[in-house]
């Protein structure tokens, strides 16, 4: 809108023109959106990933340790049930240094994409202010 046609525009082409700004506003709200729940799919795939390793590491000390305490009840003469042990110590040490971390990344409140909703409500306040 020039500065000569100012006072020349209608209500209409007004209203027209708010609407239309109000529709791109929605469509980069929408790409936003988007793409921060992609990025929040592959934060949780990747902790997913994590959480199956670190559980199937800590099954596995738990068998070691099993193993490890059949071996001491039969045979209560130590050494190669001390190794046994420390593998399934090692094992399940590993474990819980790759599960804890990533359960703590699948918390329900870091998949919602927070940036997005808040700028969609003040879209929606400041549409709502330029209709009065």
């Amino acid at each position: 809108m020039t500065h000569e046609s100012f006072g020349r525009v209608s209500a209409a082409s007004l209203i027209a023109e708010t609407f239309q700004d109000l529709s791109d506003l929605l469509r980069k709200e929408m790409r936003l959106a988007s793409a921060e729940m992609s990025s929040a799919v592959t934060t949780s795939l990747r902790a997913s990933v994590m959480m199956v390793v670190g559980g199937a590491l800590m099954f596995m000390a738990l068998l070691f340790a099993m193993g490890g305490l059949a071996l001491i009840i039969a045979g209560l003469g130590f050494t190669l049930h001390e190794a046994a042990f420390m593998v399934a110590g090692g094992l399940l040490l590993v474990g819980l240094i790759l599960f804890l971390p990533a359960r703590a990344q699948l918390r329900a409140d870091r998949l919602a994409p927070a940036r997005t909703v808040g700028q969609f409500r003040e879209a929606i306040r400041t549409a709502k202010e330029q209709m009065k």
